[in-house]
């Protein structure tokens, strides 16, 4: 009986190795395609705490063709999303947010006539019908799922009133209780001096790139705004914040269980998938799955985790192309979930 347990452990153990090898190869093999472009930025992947896969390619300046460091940081667009739905969440852990409570308790001052009408939770869940300010709403709150960024914008303006504290004070704290210590809002990159914020690229025409030098300040605009699309990271980091956030360091269980529950289907390249608060959530082949994209210009993120096998997947990317083909901006990103969950998680 002892040498056949050692005998299924040794299968067992082999067979990993073997898949986790398989894969290796596979996402060097996706990675080094060169269509429709070629990958520019960083891949981390990460399972049981433990990393399995590192890679880095391309430029930080395709002009002066720097390369990419491990420590370079990056905008991560939605992916500030999770940021601001979890400091809401901990302001309702406080007592002071009620989700299903209206924008008017908490801004009575809110100039907008929808203010009465639209509650946090449906903020959180883009279900609100807001499209803009001054604007009436497109659709009675809470019946149909349609992504703005200014459904963010109000919250992080909710959770500073609330809490009598800036957003950028609550959310740098929150980085700080992580450990990320190379995560921080376009000001306080202003204000630091540093130079580490690779450079973004657009594409202006057909597979030709150009700068985006603007992104710092397009997230003083409304329609993008810190809360919603601006904060700035890295790879490691971003694993630190994947680590505090699904591992119970962050949120008590039943709030961190909200962000997952009862969530409002969305369309998406990957299909019919759902939106929590704050993250999306998916069940394809019966794999659970959340996670948050990000595209603003110049960048693009993909932030990945798989519960069942604690996998956590990270992409950063300074090239956004044209986002009216998603399938095509997230080429390589889309190629690596696949793997990984065909790899690690069946």
């Amino acid at each position: 009986m002892k040498r056949l347990l050692t005998f299924v452990i040794f299968s067992l153990f082999s067979y990993n190795t073997f898949a986790q090898e398989r894969l290796y190869v596979s996402l060097d093999s996706v990675l080094n395609q060169d269509k429709p472009r070629a990958f520019n930025g960083v891949v981390l992947i990460s399972k049981n705490g433990k990393e399995i896969y590192k890679r880095r390619q391309g430029f930080s300046d395709l002009d002066k063709k720097t390369p990419v460091r491990w420590n370079d940081q990056f905008m991560i667009g939605s992916v500030s999303k999770q940021f601001t739905a979890v400091l809401v969440l901990r302001e309702v852990q406080a007592g002071r947010i009620q989700l299903d409570r209206t924008i008017g308790n908490y801004l009575p001052d809110f100039s907008e006539s929808w203010k009465d009408s639209v509650t946090v939770r449906q903020l959180l869940k883009h279900i609100s019908g807001i499209t803009g300010w001054k604007k009436p709403l497109a659709a009675t709150p809470g019946s149909r799922f349609a992504y703005s960024n200014l459904n963010y914008n109000i919250l992080g303006q909710i959770v500073g009133k609330v809490s009598g504290k800036s957003y950028e004070e609550l959310v740098t704290a929150l980085f700080k209780q992580c450990s990320m210590s190379e995560t921080m809002t376009p000001d306080a990159y202003k204000k630091s001096g540093r130079k580490s914020l690779v450079k973004g690229y657009v594409e202006q025409e057909r597979d030709k790139l150009t700068e985006e030098a603007r992104i710092l300040d397009m997230m003083d605009l409304p329609v993008m705004s810190v809360p919603a699309a601006g904060l700035i990271s890295t790879a490691g980091d971003l694993m630190k914040w994947n680590y505090h956030l699904h591992n119970g360091k962050l949120l008590a269980d039943s709030l961190y269980a909200l962000m997952s529950v009862d969530p409002v289907l969305r369309s998406h390249r990957w299909g019919d998938v759902k939106y929590g608060l704050g993250i999306q959530v998916d069940s394809l082949d019966n794999i659970p799955e959340l996670s948050m994209n990000g595209y603003v210009p110049g960048f693009i993120t993909s932030n990945i985790y798989y519960p069942a096998t604690k996998t956590y997947i990270v992409i950063l990317e300074n090239i956004a192309l044209d986002p009216s083909d998603m399938n095509r901006v997230y080429y390589f990103h889309d190629g690596v979930r696949k793997l990984v969950r065909n790899t690690l998680n069946k």
